[in-house]
C-alpha cells in the first residue's frame, strides 16, 4: 500500500456524489435493483469516508509536523 497522502480525499467526492444521485434515481424508478444499487453506493461512500478519516487521524503527525517556531510563542532569550 502506498504512503498516505491528503489527495486520497479526492476519492470521496465522486463516490458520495454518485451515491446521492443513485438515491434520486431509486426514488424515481422504485425498483429493487435501483434500491440495491443505492444501498451499495451509500455503504461504499460511508466506508470510504470513514477509512479516510481514520487514515488522516493516524497520519496527522505526518501531515502537521510539530514545529516549535509555528506553535510556540516567540522566545526572548537573546535579549
Amino acid at each position: 500500500m502506498r504512503r498516505f497522502n491528503v489527495t486520497w480525499w479526492a476519492y470521496s467526492f465522486p463516490i458520495t456524489a454518485l451515491a446521492l444521485v443513485s438515491m434520486d434515481y431509486a426514488e424515481q424508478v422504485k425498483g429493487t435493483f435501483s434500491h440495491i444499487l443505492m444501498l451499495l453506493l451509500l455503504t461504499l461512500s460511508v466506508l470510504v469516508s470513514f477509512a479516510l478519516t481514520l487514515f488522516t487521524l493516524l497520519n496527522s503527525n505526518m501531515l502537521l509536523p510539530l514545529q516549535p517556531s509555528l506553535l510556540a510563542p516567540p522566545s526572548y532569550d537573546a535579549i
